[in-house]
C-alpha cells in the first residue's frame, strides 16, 4: 500500500465509525422520545408464561460467539482458541455456570435480576461453525459448561460462503459433529436456511426461511425447536410475528443493555469478539458505569458485520416456495 493511501485509509474507517455511532446514538434517542409509553404500554399488556421467562431479567447475561480460531481473517467477530479459553477459566474461577438456553424447569433457572447469587450465564453460538466442535467443545466439556448453537441448516456441512469475508472460508458444523455435542448436553437452535437479512424479504420468504430451518434441525435431532436467532440481529415486527405464528419461544438479536421492558422476540446478547478479554467480559456482565463503552463497541462491530448485506444478494425463493415444505415431527401447541 502506497505511504499516500494510509491517511486515506484511516481517515475512511474514522467516517465510517464516526458514522455509525452517529446511527446508532440516533436510534437510541428516536426510541426514548417517540417509543417509549408505546412499548411500555404494549409489554405491560402481553400475558408472558413462564415459556416468556427470558424476557423478565433487567440485566444481560446471554452470551454471544460466532468463530473459536487461531487462523487469521479480515473478520473479527471469532475468537482465538486460548482467548476463549482464559475467558472460560476465568468465568468458571468466579463461579459462574455456563448452560445453553432451556425452558424446562425455568422457576429454578431463572430470575429477575443477574447477581452475584445467580452466577448463571447462558452461552450461545451463532452460524454453527465446525470450530464450536473442534475448538470450544473440548474447552467446555473442561469445565462442565454447555451452550446452544443456531445453525444455518442450509450450510451444515459446507463452507461459509454467504458471507461475504474475503480470503479463507470456514467450514460449518456436520450433522453428524451436531449430533455428538447433543450427546454432550449441547441444544440447537435456528438461524434460519441460508442467512439472509430478515427485513429485507416478503412475508412467504421469511416463513420459509423459519419453518424450514425449524422443522430440519426437528426432523433430524429429534427435539423440538424453540429458539431463532436473527442473522445479522435483524428483525421488524412483520417478522417476530411470523416467528411466533411459527412455534418459536423466543427470539434472540444482538447487543443489547439493561431493559426493563423486554420483548421475548427481541432478546439481546452481550457479543464476545476478538478484542474481548477476561476483562471486558466482567463489564459486559456487570454493566458497570463504563459498560456502555462495550456496548458502542458491540454495536459498531455488528454494523460492520451487515456488510455482507450489501454485497450478497438475497436467495432466490422461486423454486423453495413452489416445494413442499418439509414437515415437523412436532405438532405446534394451541
Amino acid at each position: 500500500m502506497k505511504p499516500i493511501l494510509f491517511p486515506l485509509f484511516f481517515l475512511l474507517i474514522l467516517s465510517l465509525s464516526l458514522f455509525f455511532i452517529w446511527r446508532i446514538v440516533y436510534a437510541r434517542m428516536r426510541q426514548e422520545t417517540e417509543g417509549q409509553e408505546t412499548s411500555r404500554e404494549r409489554f405491560k399488556s402481553q400475558q408472558f408464561s413462564s415459556e416468556n421467562a427470558y424476557a423478565s431479567r433487567d440485566k444481560n447475561n446471554i452470551l454471544l460467539y460466532h468463530k473459536i480460531e487461531d487462523k487469521w481473517e479480515w473478520g473479527i467477530t471469532r475468537q482465538r482458541i486460548s482467548q476463549f479459553e482464559k475467558q472460560m477459566k476465568f468465568l468458571y474461577k468466579q463461579g459462574y455456570k455456563l448452560m445453553r438456553l432451556d425452558l424446562s424447569g425455568q422457576e429454578k433457572n431463572f430470575t429477575n435480576d443477574f447477581d452475584s447469587e445467580n452466577k448463571k450465564i447462558f452461552l450461545t453460538f451463532d452460524d454453527g461453525y465446525e470450530s464450536v466442535y473442534t475448538h470450544a467443545f473440548p474447552i467446555l466439556e473442561k469445565f462442565g459448561f454447555s451452550a446452544t448453537v443456531f445453525l444455518i441448516t442450509g450450510w451444515v456441512g459446507k463452507k461459509n460462503l454467504w458471507d461475504i469475508n474475503w480470503g479463507k472460508k470456514f467450514n460449518h458444523l456436520s450433522w453428524s459433529q451436531i449430533e455428538e455435542l447433543k450427546k454432550f448436553g449441547f441444544n440447537f437452535g435456528s438461524h434460519t436456511v441460508n442467512h439472509p437479512d430478515l427485513t429485507k424479504l416478503n412475508g412467504k420468504e421469511v416463513e420459509y426461511e423459519l419453518l424450514n430451518s425449524k422443522n430440519m434441525i426437528e426432523d433430524r435431532l429429534g427435539e423440538r425447536v424453540e429458539f431463532l436467532s436473527y442473522p445479522f440481529g435483524k428483525y421488524n415486527r412483520s417478522v417476530q410475528r411470523i416467528a411466533e405464528d411459527i412455534g418459536y419461544k423466543n427470539a434472540f438479536t444482538i447487543c443489547s443493555g439493561p431493559k426493563k421492558f423486554s420483548d421475548p422476540y427481541a432478546l439481546g446478547r452481550l457479543g464476545i469478539y476478538l478484542f474481548d478479554s477476561s476483562l471486558t467480559l466482567h463489564i459486559k456482565l456487570n454493566q458497570t458505569p463504563i459498560f456502555w463503552i462495550e456496548d458502542m463497541k458491540g454495536r459498531i462491530i455488528n454494523q460492520f458485520a451487515n456488510g455482507t448485506t450489501l454485497f450478497k444478494s438475497k436467495p432466490k425463493y422461486d423454486f423453495c416456495l413452489k416445494s413442499e415444505k418439509p414437515k415437523s415431527i412436532f405438532v405446534k401447541k394451541v
